[in-house]
């Protein structure tokens, strides 16, 4: 019984959230096509935005893309030097990628795009309900901040 409810609260939660993510972006095409990136670049920019520097397989994982294809994604990203490869400081054997200021800034633009829109939907809401909000959205972003860090650290281990 507990399951089944478990379930049905994980899907309401899955259908809003894609629902919000839609009504936030959807709007703003011309602004995503302004960036001049691909998806996977885009993804790879906040990824390394989110979790700092990281080595390629674990970049690789996160796309879900074979190595080659990350590898492919990254040398464009430093083509337009918003990532730059450096040497981990414990192993100098390693390669780390991470961004560099530009790319910084590119993955501020991308989450300035729908910024705008959170802005004023929560306006709407009372005190009590934004409360509420902010207190389920942390929940749910420290969730998805170790589910990412767990991803990330059985790559770099395997």
């Amino acid at each position: 019984m507990q399951d089944n409810y478990r379930e049905e609260l994980t899907e309401r939660f899955v259908v809003l959230a894609e629902c919000l993510n839609g009504r936030i972006y959807s709007g703003r095409l011309d602004e995503w096509q302004g960036l001049d990136m691909t998806i996977p670049q885009i993804k790879t920019l906040v990824l390394l935005n989110s979790m700092g520097p990281l080595r390629m397989g674990s970049i690789s994982t996160y796309l879900k893309g074979a190595p080659s294809a990350t590898t492919a994604i990254l040398d464009r990203l430093v083509e337009r030097a918003m990532v730059e490869r450096v040497s981990d400081p414990n192993d100098r054997r390693v390669v780390l990628c991470q961004l560099t200021d530009q790319g910084r800034e590119a993955a501020e633009q991308f989450w300035k795009i729908g910024r705008e829109r959170i802005q004023a939907a929560v306006k709407l809401l009372e005190l009590e309900q934004l409360e509420i909000a902010v207190q389920a959205f942390e929940w749910i972003a420290q969730a998805t901040e170790k589910l990412q860090r767990e991803i990330c650290e059985s790559q770099s281990v395997g």
